[in-house]
C-alpha cells in the first residue's frame, strides 16, 4: 500500500502503513524483565495483525487499537486471538481466543483503542496465569520509554525499541522510540516497567514526490483510554485496569460528586442528529455538543431515533454539562476549570502546577472548549486550594 500525505503531517494507522523502515534499536531481553514482556501479547483479528498488552490477569482483559480489532469498512470487530512468548523466547507459543468488548476508533479525536477478552486456550498448552501491567498516567516529556511489540519487521518475534517522550498533547504520547506497522496496540514501558500508552501511528510528511519521512512515532496516553474506560460507569477503569499510584491517580475525585444523569432513554429526532436525554417526569435535558455527549457516553449506539411529535412529548428542560471529572474552559477565557457535579458547578484550578499534580504533564490535552452560548449553564464555585 502507497499512502501519500499532503505539506502538513497526516496521522495514519501504522498497521496501514506500508514502507521501509530503519531496523528497530532493540533493547537486549536483560533491560526490561520477561514477566513484563510476556503481558505484551501478538493480536490476530480477521486478517490483521497487531499487538495487545494484558492490563487485568484475574479477568484476562487486554488493551489493543481498535484499528486492529475493527474491519474499518464496517467498522465490525472480527474474532481474535492472542499469542504469548514463554520460557524466555521471543516467538509467540502460547495462545488463546479473545473476544472484542469494547471498541472506539475515532481519528479526529484520537481515540483509538479496544478491550478484548482472553478466552479459551487453542491447545493444550496454557500459562499457569497471565501476566500484566500496571498503568502510570503521569508521563513527563524527556522521560524514558521502551515500545514492546510484534512489528511486520521481526517477522512476529516480539521486538522492544527505546527512546523517550518527545512530547504530549490532547491524548497522545509522542516518542522517538521507533513503531513499526504490526506493533500498533504494542506496550509503551516506562523505566518503571509500567504501561504509558499505546503504538498507535506513525506520523509521516512528504518531502518530495513519492518521498516521505517519519516526522514521530505516537501512542495513545494511557489516560486517554482511562476517560473512555469511566464512560462505562463510574470508576469503570478499575474493572479493567490497576494503578501503578492509585492515590495520585485518583486525586482530583476527592473534588468532585459523582452523579447520574438518570436518562430513561438516549434519543434524537429523525430529522436531526441533536441527542437529548429523556427523563421520566416528562422533561429533556440536551447534550449541546459532541465532546459533552461524549464525556459521559462511550458511542451513539444507545441512541434511539424518535419522530418530532413523540420528543415533543418531553418538555425541553436544560443543557447536559460536561460529566464532572472534566476538564473545560470558556472560548474566550484563559482559565481552565474542573466540573465538580452533575449541576456543573466549576472550581477554577489556579496554577499550571497544580494541574500537572492532579492530572500530569499532559492536564492540557484533556481541557475542552465550552462556547460561550453554552457557558451559562455552568456556576462557578470555589477555587481548588
Amino acid at each position: 500500500i502507497i499512502l501519500t500525505t499532503s505539506d502538513m503531517p497526516r496521522r495514519i494507522p501504522t498497521i496501514l502503513v506500508a514502507f521501509v523502515l530503519l531496523a528497530p534499536s532493540v533493547v537486549a531481553a536483560a533491560d526490561i524483565p520477561y514477566a513484563v514482556r510476556q503481558a505484551v501479547v501478538l493480536v490476530h483479528c480477521g486478517d490483521r495483525q497487531g499487538s495487545g498488552v494484558v492490563v487485568n490477569a484475574d479477568q484476562g482483559y487486554v488493551l489493543t487499537n481498535a484499528h486492529v480489532v475493527l474491519d474499518l469498512a464496517t467498522m465490525q470487530p472480527d474474532p481474535c486471538e492472542v499469542g504469548f512468548i514463554d520460557n524466555g523466547g521471543i516467538d509467540p507459543t502460547v495462545y488463546y481466543t479473545a473476544d472484542p468488548v469494547h471498541e472506539v476508533y475515532d481519528e479526529p479525536t484520537n481515540q483509538d483503542f479496544a478491550i478484548l477478552k482472553i478466552g479459551d486456550p487453542e491447545q493444550r498448552r496454557r500459562l499457569s496465569a497471565f501476566p500484566f501491567l500496571k498503568t502510570d498516567e503521569f508521563s513527563q516529556v524527556g522521560d524514558a520509554i521502551s515500545i514492546i511489540g510484534y512489528p511486520g519487521t521481526s517477522y512476529g518475534s516480539q521486538s522492544v525499541t527505546d527512546g523517550s517522550i518527545t512530547g504530549l498533547d490532547h491524548g497522545i504520547v509522542r516518542t522517538d522510540a521507533v513503531i513499526a506497522p504490526g506493533a500498533s496496540g504494542g506496550a509503551g514501558v516506562n523505566s518503571d516497567d509500567n504501561l504509558t500508552g499505546l503504538a498507535t501511528r506513525i506520523l509521516l510528511r512528504e518531502v518530495s514526490p513519492g518521498v516521505e519521512e517519519v516526522v514521530d512515532y505516537e501512542l495513545v496516553d494511557i489516560r486517554a483510554v482511562l476517560t473512555w474506560m469511566d464512560t462505562f460507569g463510574p470508576h469503570a477503569d478499575d474493572l479493567f485496569v490497576t494503578h501503578a499510584d492509585p492515590i495520585r491517580y485518583n486525586g482530583p475525585a476527592s473534588f468532585v460528586i459523582s452523579g447520574s444523569l438518570s436518562c430513561t432513554m438516549l434519543a434524537k429526532s429523525e430529522l436531526a442528529s441533536t441527542v437529548y436525554c429523556l427523563r421520566i417526569d416528562g422533561t429533556r435535558s440536551v447534550f449541546p455538543s459532541d465532546d459533552a455527549f461524549h464525556s459521559w457516553f462511550a458511542d451513539f449506539t444507545g441512541v434511539a431515533t424518535l419522530t418530532v411529535d413523540q420528543l415533543a412529548m418531553y418538555r425541553l428542560s436544560s443543557d447536559v454539562t460536561m460529566k464532572p471529572g472534566s476538564l473545560i474552559k470558556i472560548e474566550s477565557d484563559p482559565k481552565v476549570y474542573l466540573v465538580s457535579d452533575i449541576d456543573g458547578t466549576l472550581r477554577w484550578i489556579p496554577t499550571e502546577e497544580r494541574a500537572k499534580e492532579l492530572y500530569g504533564d499532559g492536564w492540557a490535552g484533556f481541557v475542552k472548549d465550552v462556547p460561550v452560548t453554552f457557558f451559562s449553564s455552568y456556576t462557578i464555585g470555589a477555587p481548588l486550594p
